[in-house]
């Protein structure tokens, strides 16, 4: 969504009278080999950006910035709200798992 009303009974959030935007944003499993797979095409889409995390850890990025706003509003009177961020630190730490004794919910 680019610029809805922060008034849209479907889309809109925060305060009346702003506008509110949102990146295309998935996340999903896939194997290592599929992984590799999309790398290669990503690199047609320069302004596509990824993180992907193994269970060891080991992180493949193209992301040039520490933290990527996905959501964002722009409201009167007010700085800008950004209520959903992703950063490919946190990304790691929640995505990989340990060992079989990590749950997270």
């Amino acid at each position: 969504m680019n610029g809805a009303s922060s008034s849209d009974k479907v889309v809109g959030w925060g305060e009346p009278g702003g506008y509110v935007y949102q990146k295309a944003y998935i996340e999903f499993f896939a194997s290592p080999e599929n992984i590799l797979k999309l790398k290669k095409v990503i690199k047609k889409y320069p302004t596509l950006s990824f993180h992907a995390v193994n269970m060891k850890g080991d992180q493949y990025t193209n992301a040039k910035h520490r933290v990527n706003a996905v959501t964002w509003g722009v409201f009167p009177d007010s700085e800008i709200i950004q209520p959903t961020v992703v950063c490919g630190e946190t990304f790691a730490k929640i995505w990989k798992v340990r060992d079989t004794k990590d749950v997270f919910i």
